[in-house]
């Protein structure tokens, strides 16, 4: 379909664009990465590193450090006993994220699809087992009765989580992504 330039001085920048928008469309349309089968193929082989298996966040220090202010100071505001109860669980949380990482990277498709599963449903039991475990339903304690259910919960499943990981780290081949076997 021809273009009408409405100029004779512009019917030569009109041209030089049109080659221009061609030559670009072109170049977009030419394909720079590796064919998609090649893209799949990659990512099979090469592990997938989300958290480096040597990192270990001092988590644990923080977490001393609150139940140490929490210890010095007795007589907090209730207000405050539940901000620190919260951080408390906050940090236990964050401790179990990290750790189901480095495992989920041990493992092979398989094993990742069942541990992603198998923790989705614990999230959902988690949840509804602090929310259960709070008796001062609609006082100023129920904030620090389920922080500390939610607490203690995720500890059990970290202390899980990381007896599996060492299990995992200490079979013979294993290495990250790929399961070990």
């Amino acid at each position: 379909m021809p273009i009408n330039c409405r100029t004779k001085k512009q019917t030569g920048g009109c041209g030089l664009s049109i080659c221009l928008a061609l030559v670009l469309g072109l170049f977009s349309l030419t394909p720079w990465a590796s064919p998609p089968g090649a893209q799949q193929e990659n990512r099979k082989l090469a592990p997938r590193l989300l958290v480096p298996t040597a990192w270990t966040p001092s988590l644990e220090q923080v977490q001393e450090g609150v139940e140490e202010g929490i210890a010095a100071q007795p007589q907090q505001s209730q207000q405050a006993l539940n901000r620190a109860s919260q951080h408390l669980a906050d940090l236990a949380d964050a401790r179990l994220f990290i750790t189901y990482i480095l495992l989920l990277q041990k493992l092979d498709e398989q094993g990742r699809q069942a541990l992603f599963t198998e923790q989705k449903a614990w999230l959902v039991q988690r949840a509804a087992s602090a929310r259960a475990a709070v008796v001062s339903k609609g006082g100023s304690l129920a904030p620090l009765e389920y922080a500390s259910a939610f607490s203690d919960i995720t500890k059990k499943r970290l202390a899980e989580l990381e007896a599996r990981l060492a299990q995992h780290s200490t079979q013979p081949g294993s290495t990250p992504g790929r399961g070990g076997r």
